[in-house]
């Protein structure tokens, strides 16, 4: 070596400069999809085990051992803690932990590397990531499902992305049913006119075999299944009719293949074939709702409340369609909009809608967003559109929380009531939890025509599979005069829950 490179050594440590190093260990909670921590499944429910993925990123020379400490924080601040040892690969380095959700209620995950600080990094402030973690009831699956991933790949609380147009992997490995898509009868347009007029009963055979071939298709074998859209038409109509068989093809494939997920979407209202065939082939039935652009816009639609209620009605109430029942797969889901006018959307309003969806349908088990097409359907966009359009696609995520997967606690119509014992009239109040977790406390008031005459305190209300699980029942003791009288509930106090109707009231003549 020259004398210079000597001097200039001896320059650099006389001068103090920090040391050049090999190595800087990283980890990343956001976005989620991308991350390096992360669970599979999203909502694992009590008593199920749970993999925890703790993925560092490496620049430079790759360490011979890297140890992640993950710590697991119930919601009473009880901790636990477990080392994992990461696996290099190119760039990174990888470790899972296996974990079994005992427990129902909100966790947070907190991933550390190189806890001891064994590794010499230039960046030592990069090393540790959180996430928050619920594990819900037993019974009450979620699905939160999206139109496409990679348009709002920021979404937490995703079970299910029904239009994969990348890898369907990095979904994969978190739990997220990962679907190919492929159209449905209703936006069928590539038939042979003249087949259908001559040989019909064949043109319809033929067709039905074009859908079920879509519907199996291998190529479509890296995902989880296929995402259907979309179904629907007025009646008698060739888009009706054209549903109708590639629903046909549904039960074929769903027969076949019972281990691929089906997600159809459903435009319009469901008609008598719709439910027939959906019920037995689909695993989730999304009826779309176009509340911020085509039912107000193409419809002249003021009511978009009565839009939603009568996507349930004449067919998926009666026919048991909500939940699965009597050994068919099918949950459904109301579909929302985010995208294509967000410009028409208050985000206040859309926090209703998830809130009125809630009211009338407690039982719904989650919640579809269509968050595709901005850009399009006459929107100019700007930069205040795509702020208020990515607001909306944030607020839809946070209602899947809000409502669905934290306690949700409520009073609904005709949960109060008064009886008579032997000594006196006896109000009671039931109070549903139609969340994903146990509540804490809860509190309600009663009222007499007005007054205020006591407080009850449920310790918790649970949150079961259904109401015989999921209720509190509070009860007061009134000395009330002979007559008529307003009784009257309402939660005062919920502190980890969302609550939803805070008061009831019911009138009844007493003597």
């Amino acid at each position: 070596m020259s004398r210079s490179f000597f001097c200039l050594i001896a320059v650099t440590l006389a001068a103090g400069l920090a040391p050049v190093y090999a190595v800087d260990l990283a980890i990343s909670a956001d976005s989620y999809r991308t991350a390096g921590l992360f669970t599979n499944t999203v909502l694992p429910e009590e008593g199920s085990d749970v993999t925890i993925t703790v993925r560092a990123t490496v620049e430079g020379q790759m360490p011979a051992d890297i140890t992640a400490d993950v710590k697991i924080i119930a919601s009473d601040g009880g901790a636990r803690h477990f080392l994992v040892e990461l696996t290099p690969e190119e760039g990174q380095a990888t470790g899972t932990l296996q974990w079994k959700a005992w427990q129902n209620g909100l966790y947070r995950v907190v991933a550390t590397l190189d806890p001891d600080n064994a590794i010499a990094e230039s960046n030592e402030q990069n090393n540790s990531a959180s996430i928050d973690l619920p594990v819900i009831v037993a019974g009450r699956t979620l699905h939160f499902a999206w139109y496409r991933d990679e348009l709002y790949p920021r979404a937490r609380w995703t079970t299910c992305v029904t239009s994969t147009q990348g890898d369907p992997e990095p979904l994969a490995e978190r739990g997220i049913k990962a679907l190919a898509w492929t159209f449905g009868g209703m936006s069928w347009g590539y038939y042979d006119k003249s087949l259908l007029e001559s040989e019909p009963e064949r043109f319809w055979r033929e067709l039905e075999d074009t859908f079920y071939k879509m519907y199996t298709n291998e190529l479509a074998a890296g995902t989880a299944g296929q995402g259907i859209d979309e179904i629907g038409g007025y009646p008698g109509s060739f888009s009706a009719q054209a549903s109708a068989v590639s629903m046909k093809a549904l039960v074929r494939a769903k027969r076949e293949q019972p281990d691929r997920f089906f997600a159809v979407w459903k435009g319009g209202g469901v008609q008598k074939d719709d439910a027939q065939y959906v019920r037995a082939g689909a695993d989730l039935f999304i009826l779309e709702t176009y509340l911020w652009r085509a039912i107000p816009q193409d419809l002249g639609t003021e009511d978009i409340y009565a839009t939603i209620r009568v996507r349930l009605e004449p067919y998926i109430r009666p026919h048991d369609m909500i939940l699965p029942a009597y050994g068919n797969p099918c949950y459904t889901l109301i579909g929302l909009d985010t995208s294509e006018r967000p410009d028409n959307m208050d985000l206040g309003e859309q926090e209703q809608v998830v809130r009125f969806i809630r009211q009338i349908c407690p039982e719904m088990r989650g919640i579809a967003f269509y968050n595709a097409g901005y850009g399009g359907y006459g929107i100019t966009r700007t930069p205040e559109t795509d702020k208020h359009h990515q607001a909306a696609l944030d607020n839809a995520d946070r209602l899947c929380f809000e409502y669905f997967i934290k306690p949700c606690v409520t009073l609904m119509e005709k949960s109060l009531w008064a009886t008579r014992d032997d000594k006196s009239w006896v109000l009671t109040a039931a109070v549903s939890n139609i969340g994903g977790m146990d509540s804490g406390p809860v509190t309600v008031e009663f009222l007499v025509d007005g007054k205020a005459i006591g407080r009850q305190t449920a310790i918790k209300v649970p949150a079961g599979p259904n109401r015989n699980h999921n209720r509190a029942m509070l009860k007061q003791r009134i000395t009330p005069t002979t007559g008529l009288h307003r009784f009257e509930a309402r939660i005062i106090t919920a502190p980890d829950a969302t609550v939803l109707d805070a008061t009831v009231g019911c009138e009844r003549f007493l003597q």
